[in-house]
């Protein structure tokens, strides 16, 4: 029995300094299946390497919704190549962020649609990213017979189990430690347990200001969702580790 991390990306710059240490704290801290996001090159031959060495380290690739400012279909192309080349476990992360970037949402649908696609093709499940776009996600995921993840579930639990009816697993992260996260709280406490995922994106969403958020912080976001779950936390380990071996099941 062990924590995962259904969303980090332990390829970024900002951990070419200490990756090394981060991976023992999260190997000495039960941090020891993850799923790792990969949007770069850079990301991508840091992945492959920590994969090799880490049989429990899934690999997602993809070209990331905020990352279209260059909508060459090229990189359709050289995506393909890549998967077809290394086989990542899941296609990840994709969709769509009207919320950051609304100026190339025409390009995100296209894209979105495009590794759908891939994903369908290679019988592989998906990593979404979904903001402020939670109607247009929905109904896109509906189109393909693809499974996967809402990553960082921000949204309410009507959509929520929306998602879980098309087939998807609910993921959370640190963003349920913030003082204010009430509606993130309320969904974790209602949704069935075995559609449930939890991660940390770290780098991104640290809950402590100046506090480099890194993977072993799950363990705090299991401790807060055993909390409002009013369970203990060896059965919530037990159950999420299910959740994510079921998520790669069919492979």
């Amino acid at each position: 029995m062990t924590y995962t991390d259904a969303h980090c990306h332990l390829g970024t710059r900002q951990y070419d300094t200490n990756r090394n240490e981060i991976i023992q704290r999260m190997l000495v801290n039960e941090v020891s299946k993850v799923i790792m996001i990969s949007c770069s090159k850079h990301d991508l031959l840091e992945c492959l390497k920590l994969r090799k060495q880490n049989p429990g380290f899934k690999l997602a690739m993809s070209i990331h919704p905020q990352d279209l400012e260059n909508h060459d279909e090229k990189r359709l192309i050289d995506l393909w190549n890549g998967i077809v080349e290394v086989k990542p476990e899941m296609i990840g992360e994709i969709g769509l962020d009207y919320y950051s970037h609304p100026h190339t949402k025409e390009y995100q649908l296209k894209f979105f649609r495009a590794q759908l696609e891939m994903a369908e093709k290679l019988s592989l499940p998906v990593n979404i990213h979904s903001r402020k776009a939670s109607k247009d996600t929905l109904d896109i995921l509906r189109e393909y017979p693809v499974k996967g993840l809402i990553h960082s579930y921000s949204g309410s639990i009507e959509m929520a189990e929306l998602f879980i009816k098309a087939g998807y697993y609910i993921s959370f992260g640190a963003s349920i430690l913030f003082p204010n996260a009430r509606r993130p709280r309320e969904v974790v406490s209602k949704i069935p347990l075995n559609k449930l995922l939890i991660e940390t994106d770290s780098p991104y969403q640290s809950p402590v200001k100046d506090h480099v958020h890194e993977p072993m912080d799950v363990v705090n976001i299991y401790e807060e969702i055993s909390r409002i779950r009013g369970i203990e936390i060896n059965e919530l380990k037990q159950c999420v580790e299910d959740n994510f071996d079921r998520l790669f099941s069919h492979q």
